[in-house]
């Protein structure tokens, strides 16, 4: 349930990030029952947000907190950096508008999934 909770959350950290900071232009505009860019944008970095701590301790059982925000600045500007090269509905226009949307999104992906890493341990010490 609880990664329900940081999809969700992580999906509206972006999306309304899109739609709201300064640089970032919605092109492609969802109207319901049409599906735009935007929305797909949001849905799938969200997404990917959301699986960093669960990557992490799939692949290595030390997630760490500095392994979180590293994962998480990198995945976020190189989606950004991809949305400056290729419009996927959103378009980046200035340098801020990138350096913006970037950090706040990392900043809600990076908190989600300390959130997690903290829920994880200390259920594991309760188990101890």
């Amino acid at each position: 349930m609880y990664y329900l909770k940081s999809l969700v959350l992580n999906f509206l950290v972006v999306f309304f990030a899109d739609h709201i900071l300064p640089g970032i232009e919605v092109t492609d505009q969802t109207r319901l029952p049409h599906i735009g860019g935007d929305l797909i944008f949001a849905a799938a970095l969200g997404l990917l947000n959301s699986l960093i701590y669960p990557i992490l301790k799939m692949i290595k059982h030390d997630a760490s907190t500095m392994k979180i925000v590293l994962f998480s600045v990198i995945l976020n500007f190189a989606a950004y950096g991809i949305v400056k090269l290729l419009p996927l509905g959103i378009q980046v226009l200035s340098v801020e508008g990138y350096l913006f949307a970037a950090v706040v999104v990392a900043l809600g992906g990076f908190l989600t999934n300390f959130f997690e890493m903290k829920r994880q341990l200390r259920k594991m010490d309760f188990t101890e």
